[in-house]
């Protein structure tokens, strides 16, 4: 793992280490925003309040024994990608690999809330986490807290996770039990779960009002949140600023999106002046990243630029750049990897 911060612990996978669909728990990457919380399965509690005719509390055994549903699914930070913006803002210096694919098992978080009754006019549910600390001098410590949109929240995919590539989940990843918001960036899945709660209106804690939102350059209306990914590819093999002889050579990756399945990826060899198609090598599913394969001709020694680009089922393609803003989130924007050709 590439540390970028120890405490809070924050890691990315080196891109070239990964291999097939699934990254294997100790190798994806994290990011947290305070340290790790202590907690111990039979003490843990799962509280479902605020607007609800019922509130309800769940021990460890109650969410086990609740119908499950099990998928792949990508997560990636809002900030990776995020030392590629020119110039860069603030925040964990993320190249690209702040993205990693699980199997991810758990419940429907509908079940929970249906169990819960909600009031009539509920537009958001809380998720807050054990985990909290100092935000800012004006605000002093709060929770790492979330509010997610009633239909989002409802959707049968959003699932209180408690397996993670058929283990339960490690510590560094949430034990025991975070939220999973499959097709949005990881910010939104809440670790170390504690609390849910029905609300009316706006949610107005600091990673709600003032992280993850956006604020572009150029624009006088208000910052909107970070939702979905952005579709994206990233090239895995060669390493930026690798050698490679004359010959045949293979170029792989990942493509992957938020709002729908990945079905087009195009490699250039010349910088994005031309394009053409690269191969799957994995099949379609819908919240996981596909990989993919290009066979590259080095032929004249020199610099090389490679690139990828994506496009998903809605018809949305990878951008060139995406949209600078001074939090550096969502840089989508195609990655260039420089190779030199040697004799």
């Amino acid at each position: 793992m590439k540390v970028i911060t120890e405490d809070p612990a924050n890691a990315e996978t080196p891109l070239d280490v990964q291999r097939g669909i699934i990254t294997p728990n100790d190798l994806f990457f994290m990011r947290n925003r305070f340290s790790f919380p202590e907690i111990e399965a039979p003490a843990w509690r799962l509280s479902v309040a605020g607007l609800v005719e019922q509130p309800v509390s769940l021990s460890y055994d109650d969410v086990l024994s609740m119908p499950s549903r099990s998928f792949p699914a990508t997560l990636e930070c809002a900030g990776n990608g995020r030392s590629g913006m020119d110039p860069t803002p603030e925040g964990e210096p993320w190249e690209y690999g702040a993205v990693s694919t699980a199997e991810w098992t758990g419940v429907p978080l509908h079940l929970v809330l249906e169990a819960a009754g909600l009031s009539e006019g509920v537009t958001a549910i809380v998720a807050e986490g054990r985990d909290s600390g100092v935000v800012s001098e004006s605000r002093g410590e709060e929770p790492f807290a979330r509010a997610l949109p009633l239909d989002k929240a409802l959707h049968p995919d959003t699932l209180l996770a408690y397996t993670m590539n058929g283990e339960p989940l490690p510590v560094t990843h949430g034990f025991p039990v975070r939220l999973l918001v499959p097709g949005w960036y990881g910010m939104a899945s809440v670790k170390w779960l504690t609390s849910l709660r029905a609300i009316k209106g706006t949610f107005d804690g600091f990673f709600q009002i003032d992280r993850y939102i956006m604020r572009e350059q150029g624009s006088d209306g208000p910052p909107r949140p970070v939702t979905e990914m952005g579709v994206r590819s990233i090239i895995t093999t060669p390493r930026s600023g690798a050698a490679a002889h004359p010959g045949t050579h293979l170029v792989r990756g990942y493509a992957w999106s938020g709002a729908a399945p990945v079905t087009g990826i195009e490699v250039s060899t010349d910088g994005g002046n031309t394009w053409e198609h690269a191969e799957w090598t994995s099949g379609q599913a819908r919240y996981a990243w596909r990989s993919w394969e290009f066979q590259w001709t080095a032929d004249t020694p020199g610099p090389v630029e490679i690139q990828s680009r994506a496009r998903d089922a809605a018809g949305t393609e990878q951008p060139k750049h995406s949209n600078w803003n001074d939090l550096g989130y969502c840089n989508n924007g195609i990655q260039t990897v420089q190779v030199t050709v040697i004799q």
